[in-house]
């Protein structure tokens, strides 16, 4: 379930891997995350332990209570519509700030980050935002970055757990290689058009299913 390359610190890599533990779905929305386990698990102490999990709960992945137990956020697909409108208005402008930056360190994430997709045999959200991570990283401004980083996890949370579905023939690869192409060839602009064509198909998505919910 976790990786075992750790980066700077305890706290930062027990982040990385119950981020993407999350956003793969090992664990569901609600599920007790206990110290104790994720102790033995991850071969970390509770310190970092607990420092990853209010940074998580800070990006909307986890909920803390007042007698000291975290767990899986909950979900909402009305949420999630209102989650990518926002995407909608600010997510483009970062991508586009990113790329008109971005240098050969930058291009280099990217294209690890899009290699672990097309190399990998099953779909998956945790590579699928990895690589948008890394298309927004070399954004300058840090707000800009940090918000954006935010709500596309927490609305990864909504895809990741079954509240909107790709068809049974989505392809990954062929829904993002354009912006991939984009951003590698330094199309600033062309990249952030690309990125709200991309984010509007998914809110279209999440909007129908909502009025469904409510018929």
């Amino acid at each position: 379930m976790f990786d075992e390359q750790q980066p700077a610190t305890r706290s930062e890599w027990a982040d990385q891997q119950l981020r993407k533990a999350i956003l793969r779905g090992d664990f569901v929305p609600g599920e007790v995350l206990k110290i104790s386990a994720l102790e033995k698990q991850l071969n970390v102490s509770a310190t970092p332990l607990r420092e990853a999990l209010r940074n998580l709960a800070t990006d909307g992945l986890v909920e803390l209570h007042s007698h000291g137990s975290a767990r899986v956020a909950s979900v909402d697909t009305a949420e999630a519509a209102e989650l990518y409108e926002i995407r909608l208005l600010l997510e483009p402008s970062a991508l586009e700030r990113s790329v008109a930056k971005g240098d050969s360190a930058y291009r280099s994430r990217v294209e690890s980050a899009w290699n672990s997709i097309i190399g990998s045999s099953e779909r998956s959200y945790a590579l699928h935002a990895a690589f948008h991570r890394e298309l927004l990283s070399a954004c300058d401004s840090a707000w800009l970055l940090r918000v954006t980083l935010q709500l596309a996890d927490r609305a990864g949370l909504m895809i990741a757990h079954g509240h909107v579905g790709f068809e049974v023939d989505y392809d990954v690869i062929a829904a993002h290689e354009p912006l991939f192409n984009l951003v590698m060839a330094g199309d600033a602009a062309g990249a952030a058009d690309e990125l709200c064509r991309h984010l509007q198909n998914t809110l279209e998505l999440f909007q129908a299913l909502a009025v469904h919910q409510h018929d």
